[in-house]
């Protein structure tokens, strides 16, 4: 349980958490207790928690805009697909330092000038 409610409150305003490892990964517990300090809080994961219906429960209305989870791991399902989701993610990672490509990255604007993001945002 590395993701914890102290490691959470330091994200940024409107943050997310996108959960794909296992569910053991993140305080569940302490997910809730974020849930209740940031209105601004998101959190998707495939792994369902063993607390959604409290989650569900406290968010009413914004559940489904603050929290989505999956009733089952979606991931890789068998050893082939293990090694193919591995080469990829390898080769993706290898692109991105020998030529900086891009392509797969997540959030574009994370680096962003906070000028340009007033700009775009307005």
């Amino acid at each position: 349980e590395s993701i914890n409610k102290s490691l959470l409150l330091k994200m940024p305003r409107g943050g997310t958490l996108i959960n794909t490892a296992r569910h053991e990964v993140v305080h569940e517990g302490e997910i809730f207790e974020v849930f209740k300090e940031r209105p601004d809080f998101c959190y998707l994961s495939d792994v369902c928690p063993k607390n959604a219906d409290a989650i569900k429960n406290l968010l009413g209305d914004s559940y489904m805009k603050r929290a989505i989870f999956t009733k089952k791991k979606m991931g890789a399902q068998t050893l082939e697909a293990n090694n193919n989701a591995s080469v990829a993610a390898a080769n993706q990672i290898i692109g991105f330092f020998e030529n900086g490509v891009t392509k797969f990255q997540l959030n574009p604007f994370a680096q962003e000038d906070p000028a340009a993001k007033r700009a775009r945002l307005s």
